[in-house]
């Protein structure tokens, strides 16, 4: 269970990643651009923000549409056709913004001068356009045509819109969505990841001093056994000096089992006493492993602080 929790969080941990990544380039490269569209590959996506293009062929307000954007150094010469849906600059009482409307055949100027409704003056192609849910075509502050040129064209709409996520992505693109969809999830997952680290570090540090205190309770067992042995062999050495021949065959005996008494009881002291220390050894080295523990935890909160 543990796995699968730790492999769902990391999926999870990933997609945050990488959607924070995708709204952070498309953040920036909106900024960069200068149609303010972010440029993805040659194709741009944007939020639609009134209902002027409202019908069946149309899109309405709030959809995300992808427009395919206009290079002016490659496509100079290009020539829109009547029933294209372009994005290009508008002026209008000292506002300078971006318009998304069909191209419309101009029924207002004289038919000879209008080629597949493309308004032609002076060999340049000029265009009429108009908003499928407005009732008049694109004008001026003058009431005047506004005649639209090759140049204030920065992108087509490729015939794609998705109703409403547009409002999505306009609210990701503020400074509040931002906040909340790039920064806190890119923070979120650098938490994370840090406390996965710690905790590893943490992990491998317990494990180490447990190994630690096992390799010195071996190494004080040993210690003890060869002190222990040490002691008897001298003890040993000590009493063959004063053994005397007995007196009798019964003298002999009893002195046998007198030692033999004797060298049990000293033999089992002798381990208590071994048993003991070792207990206190112990102890004494688990006593020592926490203090220094202790002191390590406090010394790295003062460094913390």
């Amino acid at each position: 269970m543990k796995k699968v929790g730790r492999i769902i969080s990391n999926v999870v941990v990933a997609l945050i990643l990488v959607f924070s990544i995708i709204m952070t380039v498309a953040v920036l490269s909106t900024t960069k651009s200068d149609s303010h569209l972010p440029n993805l590959f040659g194709k741009a996506i944007f939020n639609v923000e009134t209902d002027s293009m409202l019908s069946e062929q149309g899109f309405d307000k709030g959809a995300l549409i992808i427009v395919d954007l206009v290079d002016h150094s490659e496509d100079k010469g290009k020539v829109y056709k009547v029933g294209d849906v372009v994005t290009f600059w508008r002026y209008y009482e000292d506002q300078k913004y971006l318009e998304t409307h069909r191209i419309i055949e101009d029924t207002k100027s004289n038919p000879s001068e209008v080629v597949d409704g493309v308004w032609i003056h002076g060999g340049t192609p000029y265009y009429i356009t108009k908003g499928d849910n407005t009732p008049d075509i694109d004008m001026n502050q003058d009431l005047s045509i506004d005649y639209l040129s090759n140049d204030r064209v920065v992108a087509i709409w490729t015939g794609t819109a998705i109703p409403h996520l547009g409002s999505v992505m306009g609210f990701l693109q503020s400074q509040l969505g931002f906040m909340l969809c790039v920064v806190v999830p890119t923070a979120i997952f650098f938490l994370f990841e840090l406390f996965k680290f710690i905790t590893a570090l943490m992990e491998a540090k317990k494990e180490k001093a447990i190994a630690a205190v096992k390799n010195a309770e071996d190494e004080i067992k040993q210690k003890v056994i060869a002190e222990m042995l040490a002691k008897q062999e001298a003890e040993k050495k000590t009493e063959a000096p004063a053994k005397k021949e007995p007196e009798s065959a019964d003298d002999s005996e009893d002195e046998i089992k007198r030692k033999a008494v004797e060298e049990y009881i000293a033999q089992q002291e002798a381990a208590k006493k071994a048993a003991e220390r070792e207990e206190e050894i112990k102890k004494q080295a688990i006593a020592e492993y926490l203090a220094k523990q202790e002191a390590e935890k406090k010394a790295s909160e003062e460094d913390s602080e």
